[in-house]
């Protein structure tokens, strides 16, 4: 019995000289608290966890509206932010095509989780997230939402970045190009976007994801093939063509494939890439879209002017995405 009662004295004291180990890791490095943030973290953006252990420590962030200038006119954002006094560092973030709009509950609880984990979020709101629509015009609007962030008293602007989700991990590393705050973007956070539209189009069309010579079938999301539909009808030059499309892609009109014969290269392109080709012969297609399309499909990729791109890059991504 004695001897019993020393082992399990020894496993206690070793208990909780590892505990407290532990413990000091967690606090006092700094990769012992980013480890701790991140533990803390993740429970309060999953809805599927019930704990929410960042509730248990502080106050609630402060979530408040702004107005900030655009090139024409006046954008408006949603800022959550620790409720503590000081200055932290922060990000704004895009969120892309947002069907279940602005108040989308996931982004709202990744706006709070993120306050709660002492970054300030900034999310700039545009009419096109809920259109389904990608805009060039949204990156000019990020670069005055950045512009504006760093200049609020509660941000450390040598602590602040830009990031997104999607479409918006792609816009965002645009705008972090620009020459405006290239300089100013420490960081960007890229997650689940496309690097080349261009090559985002042969995914889709060919309904394949590759690499390097590297093929495996994908099934695009219904979403994506929606804004893929919409963007490459929109760049037709032709209106009866781009009527014809719509009428098969968009109504789901039956129609006599006859007369097919008599629509432009460019129009019977994208009727190719919507209904699917192979990806020997998907190339030769997006050749044929018009150049309004092509240039569309290079201004809104990052790989455009990535020379330009000075900040620090964290790309997360999931290989069964159907998104992107």
């Amino acid at each position: 019995m004695k001897r019993l009662f020393k082992i399990f004295k020894f496993v206690l004291i070793v208990t909780f000289m590892v505990t407290v180990g532990i413990l000091l890791v967690a606090f006092l490095t700094p990769q012992g608290k980013t480890s701790l943030k991140t533990i803390l973290f993740i429970p309060q953006v999953l809805p599927s966890i019930p704990v929410r252990p960042l509730e248990w420590f502080g106050s609630d962030p402060i979530v408040k509206e702004v107005s900030y200038p655009l090139s024409n006119g006046v954008g408006i954002a949603d800022v959550y932010r620790p409720s503590g006094d000081g200055r932290y560092s922060a990000v704004l973030f895009s969120q892309g095509v947002v069907p279940g709009g602005r108040y989308d509950p996931r982004i709202v609880r990744l706006g709070k989780a993120l306050a709660r984990s002492g970054v300030v979020v900034m999310i700039p709101w545009s009419n096109t997230q809920v259109q389904n629509r990608i805009s060039i015009n949204d990156v000019d609007d990020m670069v005055n939402a950045f512009s504006y962030l760093v200049t609020l008293d509660y941000v450390n602007p040598e602590k602040s970045g830009m990031g997104g989700i999607c479409v918006g991990a792609s816009l965002s590393t645009i705008a972090a190009q620009d020459y405006r705050i290239r300089d100013s973007v420490k960081f960007v956070n890229f997650f689940a976007g496309y690097y080349d539209a261009t090559d985002l189009v042969r995914s889709i069309g060919s309904r394949t994801r590759f690499y390097e010579g590297y093929t495996v079938p994908w099934d695009p999301d219904k979403l994506t093939m929606q804004i893929f539909m919409q963007h490459l009808i929109e760049g037709v030059s032709d209106s009866g063509d781009r009527g014809l499309l719509i009428d098969i892609f968009i109504k789901g009109k039956i129609i006599d494939v006859d007369i097919l014969e008599n629509i432009t290269s460019e129009a019977y392109a994208v009727y190719k890439l919507l209904k699917g080709v192979d990806f020997d012969e998907v190339d030769d297609v997006i050749s044929e879209l018009s150049p309004t399309t092509r240039e569309f499909l290079r201004d809104i990729s990052p790989s455009r002017n990535i020379d330009h791109l000075n900040a620090r890059m964290l790309i997360m991504h999931d290989r069964a995405d159907r998104l992107v």
